[in-house]
């Protein structure tokens, strides 16, 4: 190894250890149902907050995000979890089981009239939330956003 290539691997361990890399998540995961849309929410509806709605508007490229239901799941217990927004569209959450400081993983299912739509596995870490792309509703999307808390 040259000199140049030790000093970075140090550099690259020194960071890493000061907390340069995402921090595990703590114990919650935060679940949203937001409405997508161009046109503005009506006033005193709730809306994403301002560093979200812009994460948001980069990924599905709308103009507001309206809250319609939020929740929050527990990842200390591994027993399934629902956020129900409608009766015929909800998400279920299992934290699956994971040894002391391993990463934290939630499964997760997303119905639509009573038929999985969506499934996949989400490994929570602060700051890093995970959007999931719903259906088209009301001239605008609904969007699941799954956030460490």
């Amino acid at each position: 190894m040259t000199f140049m290539q030790i000093r970075a691997l140090v550099l690259a361990l020194a960071f890493s250890g000061l907390g340069f890399t995402p921090a595990l998540a703590s114990g919650k995961v935060w679940v949203g149902l937001y409405l997508a849309k161009n046109s503005p929410p009506p006033p005193g509806v709730q809306v994403a907050p301002e560093n979200l709605a812009a994460q948001l508007r980069n990924v599905f490229g709308f103009n507001y995000y309206r809250l319609i239901k939020s929740g929050e799941v527990e990842l200390g217990h591994e027993w399934e979890q629902w956020v129900i927004p409608r009766n015929d569209f909800f998400i279920r959450l299992l934290p699956l089981h994971h040894e002391p400081n391993e990463p934290k993983i939630v499964y997760y299912e997303i119905y639509k009239d009573g038929f999985i739509v969506a499934k996949g596995r989400f490994e929570p870490y602060d700051g890093i939330p995970l959007f999931i792309n719903g259906p088209d509703y009301h001239h605008g999307r609904l969007i699941f956003v799954l956030d460490a808390r």
